[in-house]
């Protein structure tokens, strides 16, 4: 069965949008950040600093939310995975301890993204 262009048409340009909100979002989030790492406080700019998630970025619903995502440097972010074990500790002393219980059961819900809301993503974050 074929799916029709306009389908598809539309599929890309969420992924599209979605691409251009995370890069927005992420700059947004460094530069809250400091360009610190909220895991092991040390300092960096361009690409040794990313934008880390405490609840993985494939959960939408979680994908775009501030309090889950953090300035981490790439020792803490892609080789210390994450730095769970901190980044988990200062997320409850940031937040509260309720914290890891709201977002992991806001990661489970099922969620596809609007061009609206993406749109929306990306004229929140933007500079």
């Amino acid at each position: 069965m074929k799916r029709s262009p306009l389908r598809k048409h539309s599929k890309n340009k969420i992924s599209v949008l979605k691409r251009k909100a995370w890069k927005v979002f992420s700059l947004w989030i460094r530069e809250r950040d400091d360009w610190r790492c909220f895991t092991c406080g040390r300092g960096g700019i361009g690409s040794f600093m990313n934008a880390g998630h405490y609840i993985s970025r494939r959960h939408n619903a979680t994908l775009f939310d501030e309090r889950n995502v953090h300035a981490q440097c790439m020792n803490c972010n892609l080789w210390g995975y994450g730095n769970m074990g901190v980044y988990t500790l200062k997320l409850q002393k940031k937040y509260g301890s309720g914290i890891i219980k709201e977002l992991t059961k806001k990661s489970r819900q099922i969620k596809q993204f609007t061009e609206k809301e993406l749109l929306e993503v990306i004229k929140k974050y933007s500079f």
